[in-house]
């Protein structure tokens, strides 16, 4: 199982579905993840001593410890990552005795559409994953306003992503 986490509604939520019908052709199962869905709080040390780990993180922990890899399908915003998709990670990284555990030797496939090009955001996403351990594929995919994705440069960067996990 992969999992697809998508830190956006619109044209990222486009994207993650297009990556995930593609990958069901390639005969693997992958389950999105809408990270504005979970409506986490905030993060922050007194509301997690006070409120405890919310239980959506309890969960999403459950489904990443038994997925194979992840993508993750993220817009740019203000040149760098979203809240939340750096709000989820905070509190992932929260539970248990490594923080990194989530994430050490994970594949990780990235992924964004950007009204701004999206190299920012993927530069970001790679820094932050890899320092989290993960294994961050070098191809990317990225699309704009201006340019879709390629059929054909999709299907590769994913079977690629699969001879890999």
């Amino acid at each position: 199982m992969i999992l697809i986490f998508v830190a956006s509604l619109n044209e990222n939520m486009k994207l993650a579905k297009i990556l995930q019908e593609q990958l069901n052709t390639l005969g693997k199962d992958s389950e999105i993840i809408n990270l504005i869905e979970l409506e986490l709080p905030m993060y922050d040390s007194y509301k997690e001593e006070h409120d405890g780990i919310p239980i959506q993180i309890n969960n999403l922990i459950t489904k990443m410890q038994e997925s194979e890899a992840y993508i993750f399908v993220s817009p740019e915003y203000n040149y760098s990552l979203p809240p939340v998709l750096v709000n989820t990670i905070a509190w992932v990284s929260r539970v248990g005795d490594d923080f990194r555990k989530l994430f050490t030797l994970k594949r990780i496939q990235l992924a964004t559409h950007s009204g701004g090009g999206g190299n920012d955001v993927m530069h970001a996403m790679r820094i932050q994953f890899t320092k989290l351990g993960a294994i961050v594929l070098p191809r990317e995919i990225v699309t704009t306003f201006q340019n879709s994705l390629d059929k054909n440069s999709r299907e590769r960067i994913l079977k690629q992503f699969l001879q890999l996990i």
